[in-house]
């Protein structure tokens, strides 16, 4: 586990999205498993380029640059408690946020029902810095960017990936 996680958990996250999925938890991982998935994760409007993206599991990295307007941002996130029956973390390393741990949670209803949770855990900065993560990373921008991903998710898993 992660120490930061571990003290943010008794702390209700400042983000939560409960979206139902026709499919089986299984075709979910698969999705969520296979290469292009964080492309396919990513809204066209946004401008972003994969740098590094490691096969999903404890302690992979995947870095990325995000055009924030004229200002490239880079983005690293380290993936941890990753477990195929209930789901896996990740934490900002480096990039536009002081914090940023999102939960992903994958919940078996039924072999053609299953829920996704996510849970994010977020803070700006002070100052300017702060200001451009205001923007970019507001509460109504985190909610447009997960509706988006639970269509996505749901797009690829009913065309097979």
């Amino acid at each position: 586990m992660n120490k930061t996680f571990d003290q943010l958990q008794n702390q209700p996250p400042s983000f939560i999205q409960k979206d139902l999925i026709n499919a089986h938890a299984n075709e979910i991982w698969d999705f969520y498993l296979s290469n292009n998935a964080i492309k396919k994760l990513t809204p066209p409007f946004t401008p972003m380029q994969i740098i590094h993206n490691e096969p999903l599991g404890d302690n992979s990295i995947t870095k990325m640059r995000i055009w924030l307007g004229p200002l490239p941002i880079t983005w690293e996130a380290k993936h941890f408690d990753f477990d195929t029956e209930t789901g896996f973390s990740d934490i900002q390393i480096s990039g536009p946020m002081k914090l940023w741990i999102h939960r992903h949670e994958i919940k078996y209803i039924s072999d053609t029902q299953s829920i996704i949770e996510d849970k994010i855990w977020y803070k700006h900065y002070k100052g300017i810095r702060g200001i451009i993560s205001k923007i970019f990373f507001s509460k109504i921008a985190i909610y447009i960017l997960f509706k988006y991903r639970s269509w996505a998710t749901k797009k690829a898993i009913k065309n097979k990936l």
